[in-house]
């Protein structure tokens, strides 16, 4: 039976170091046809879903147990997350998951974009890497 339901990702930053993004990415591999995850004005982020009820629940664990790590990966590294968040254990939690049958849950191919935003993340990373290569040499030639 399909289900609907949602929870929330709560800290002192949870929004704009990639919670949203990592968060739909995992869904959209997972194979779900309805959900989100979304910035709310207060700083949170909610996360909705829609489907079998134990599809639901094996994903809210496992974004409760490896969402930091994730969030480490996107970052390249803990240090480059705690350096943005400060210690992100304590600071980032997932609330309970809530059963609501009210919920608008909408299509996640409306979020398909997220991957391609985060093959872009990628590249900027590569980008301002290489520029900083770029002027290190400029400056190894210059003192030459």
């Amino acid at each position: 039976m399909e289900r609907k339901a949602l929870f929330y990702i709560e800290g002192k930053e949870v929004q704009h170091v990639g919670c949203r993004l990592t968060v739909t990415k995992k869904l959209i591999y997972a194979d779900f046809k309805k959900g989100g995850a979304f910035n709310l004005p207060d700083g949170r982020v909610e996360v909705v879903l829609e489907g079998d009820e134990d599809r639901i629940k094996c994903m809210h664990e496992e974004i409760r147990e490896n969402l930091i790590n994730w969030l480490e990966q996107s970052a390249m590294g803990r240090e480059e997350l705690k350096r943005r968040i400060g210690n992100p254990h304590p600071s980032i939690t997932v609330s309970d998951l809530e059963f609501k049958e009210d919920l608008l849950v909408l299509d996640i191919s409306l979020f398909s974009h997220t991957l391609t935003f985060d093959q872009i993340y990628k590249g900027v990373d590569v980008y301002k890497e290489l520029i900083g290569v770029i002027k290190n040499l400029n400056e190894t030639l210059k003192e030459k």
